[in-house]
C-alpha cells in the first residue's frame, strides 16, 4: 500500500508521506520519488546497489537519501525497487534492489532536477512518522 501522496507547489512537487516506521517512512519515500519520474510503471529487484548518505537530522537525511536515488537515476539509469536501510548516528546505509531504466518499460513521466530543503520536514509522534519534501521539476 503506498502511503504517500504528491502535493502540486509553483515550480515544484512536494511529497508527503508517512510510515509505521523511520525505515518505511524512508522506504516509502524512494517509492514517492520513482512514481513522480516513472509514474506506476514497474520496476523489478534484479540488480543491487550500496550507498551511504550523512546528515545531521532525519530531514537532511531524506534530502540526501532522495538525492542519492535520484544520482542513482540520472547519472546511472537505476530504478528502485525495493530497499533494506539501516541508519547510524548521522548515517543511512542502503542496499537498494532495482533495475536499469527502460524507456520502454518505464516511460518517463517527469523530469526531476533535484530534491530541496524548501520546508522539508521528517517527524513522529506516537510512533508513526511523517515526512514532507519538495522536489524540483
Amino acid at each position: 500500500m503506498n502511503r504517500y501522496r504528491q502535493i502540486e507547489h509553483t515550480a515544484d512537487l512536494g511529497l508527503e508521506i508517512w510510515g509505521d516506521s523511520r525505515s518505511e517512512l524512508f522506504a516509502q519515500a524512494a517509492c514517492a520519488l520513482r512514481e513522480v519520474i516513472v509514474a506506476d510503471a514497474p520496476v523489478s529487484p534484479r540488480e543491487t546497489q550500496q550507498i551511504e548518505v550523512s546528515g545531521s537530522d532525519d530531514a537532511e537525511l531524506l534530502v540526501a537519501w532522495l538525492s542519492e536515488l535520484l544520482f542513482l537515476f540520472e547519472c546511472r539509469g537505476f530504478l528502485p525497487a525495493d530497499c533494506e536501510l539501516e541508519f547510524g548516528e548521522g548515517f543511512l546505509r542502503a542496499q537498494i534492489k532495482g533495475e536499469p531504466f527502460d524507456p520502454q518499460r518505464h516511460p518517463l513521466e517527469r523530469e526531476v532536477k533535484a530534491i530541496t530543503h524548501h520546508q522539508v520536514l521528517v517527524e513522529e509522534k506516537g510512533g508513526q512518522w511523517h515526512a514532507r519534501v519538495y522536489v524540483d521539476i
